[in-house]
């Protein structure tokens, strides 16, 4: 494979709505870049005006100075060291957005799949070496210990029914050979792995999805730097593999809309990730679309149609069903006490008064907002801007058909999930499980970007992006690497 010819970036070859595009992108992250900054630096009270004193006073769950959590990784970086990586990617920034860049080379996108696996398996150490290293967020602590517990033996459990069994699994094995203490290591070698996979499947999304070396790799590095990446840093959770199972339903989806692929195999993906964990239902419009596709488009018969998109899951389920059975976890566990919704098995923010033991606020209040502010500003900081942004100055580019139905039909049952579902712990804690939405939601918007810009654009624009995300991906790692007391 041979780089591509080169892209000539000046603003001369550049149309006037891009470059309308590219100063408000350029400005939008000099603003965030400016939060970052200024994290530390706001004054605690005001946590008390966005939050509910259940939430962040005395033994709530959010300490005050961290009310802007979706930046707030970035204020354990010493002073000087959050200076000069805001300056210097400041600079980028602007450069990209408003000055002149001359000539590119863009090299060649890796379309071998040898050389996909090969990057895989160079991405291990990575995950390995900035793993997590504590169990504060979510259920981590309960998992990690429960799984361990010789009198809990946590292995059954509905609320990620093949999730908590595989790792129970794995931690019995590494008990005996390896004379693990709780079930942390299963974790660890688990989600390092589906990252390694993760960056295939990324590979191949993006190897599909764009026509250039330029489109691929904007796409590629777009996806791989969101916030959302750190499921795989060894994350001690139930939604590390459903990621890797989510991208593989939509780079199947998306190959079946290409007639690249059968109808069922998307299916049977999607349906093995909703035994892993039921927020994987969310998918089933996206998959509902497909089927539709299938019928409409492609004039299959309606019952081929029914048999590749409602068998999988019917035997998927029942397989399921018959192994929580076989641990005394049947059907009564699932419609009782581990029935899915958290705690309380409220599944949604309620709209008046929050009344039960986890609930902090209503859903048209300023600590939703804020709470779902700030997982956007962790997992992925440019998404929804980006989106809008392109419908505003470029809309007449952007593509249509069946695939932006597809992902739009997956990002839109997302964003109703994350602003809508109630988060047991507040929006801070639970934060991975809203962080799943940034697969289908990002991929969206990427795909409108790389075919909406010219090459001029579109290498600016990805320059922008990718840096900014990176920075923050990049510490938000780190801190999560360092040890907590209590964990």
């Amino acid at each position: 494979m041979t780089p591509e010819h080169p892209i000539r970036s000046d603003h001369a070859f550049i149309t006037v709505p891009e470059q309308r595009f590219l100063r408000g992108l350029a400005v939008y992250a000099l603003i965030l870049l400016g939060l970052h900054l200024l994290a530390a630096r706001l004054p605690a009270s005001w946590a008390f005006f966005w939050y509910p004193a259940k939430l962040i006073g005395p033994g709530g769950r959010l300490a005050p100075r961290e009310w802007l959590w979706g930046v707030f990784p970035y204020t354990y970086l010493a002073p000087w060291l959050q200076g000069l990586l805001a300056g210097i990617t400041a600079l980028g920034t602007w450069w990209m957005g408003f000055g002149r860049i001359g000539t590119f080379r863009v090299p060649a996108f890796p379309m071998r799949w040898r050389t996909r696996f090969g990057w895989g398996l160079v991405s291990w150490p990575l995950f390995w070496v900035g793993r997590t290293r504590h169990t504060r967020w979510g259920d981590a602590y309960i998992l990690v210990k429960g799984i361990a517990h010789p009198d809990v033996r946590l292995t059954y459990n509905w609320q990620a029914p093949l999730d908590t069994y595989l790792h129970a699994r794995l931690f019995h094995l590494g008990e005996r050979i390896w004379g693990w203490q709780d079930a942390l290591p299963a974790y660890w070698v688990l989600s390092t792995l589906a990252g390694t996979l993760a960056v295939v499947v990324l590979l191949a999304l993006a190897g599909e999805m764009g026509r250039t070396s330029l489109q691929r790799w904007v796409l590629w590095g777009l996806m791989a730097t969101l916030g959302s990446m750190q499921l795989f840093f060894g994350y001690p959770e139930n939604y590390t593999i459903i990621s890797l199972l989510m991208l593989t339903f939509l780079w199947l989806g998306w190959r079946f809309l290409q007639k690249r692929s059968p109808l069922w195999l998307p299916s049977l993906v999607l349906a093995l990730a909703q035994g892993f964990h039921p927020a994987t239902l969310f998918l089933q419009p996206a998959m509902a679309w497909l089927g539709w596709v299938a019928w409409r488009r492609q004039g299959q018969s309606w019952g081929r149609v029914l048999m590749a998109w409602w068998v999988p899951p019917l035997l998927v389920a029942g397989g399921v069903l018959a192994l929580m059975t076989s641990g005394g976890h049947g059907l009564s566990a699932l419609l009782g006490p581990e029935a899915p919704g958290g705690g309380d098995h409220r599944w949604w923010v309620p709209l008046m008064h929050p009344t039960g033991e986890w609930e902090y606020y209503t859903l048209f209040s300023r600590g939703h907002f804020m709470d779902a502010l700030n997982q956007q500003l962790l997992t992925q900081p440019f998404t929804l801007f980006l989106g809008v942004w392109l419908l505003v100055t470029i809309r007449s580019t952007l593509p249509r058909g069946d695939a932006v139905l597809f992902l739009g039909w997956a990002a839109a049952a997302y964003l109703f999930l994350i602003l809508t579902w109630n988060p047991d712990y507040g929006g801070q804690r639970d934060w991975d499980l809203f962080s799943i939405a940034a697969w289908p939601m990002t991929l969206l918007a990427g795909y409108g970007l790389i075919r909406a810009l010219s090459p001029p654009a579109l290498l600016r624009a990805g320059v922008i992006l990718i840096f900014n995300q990176w920075l923050y991906t990049g510490i938000w790692v780190w801190t999560n690497t360092l040890p907590w007391e209590w964990s």
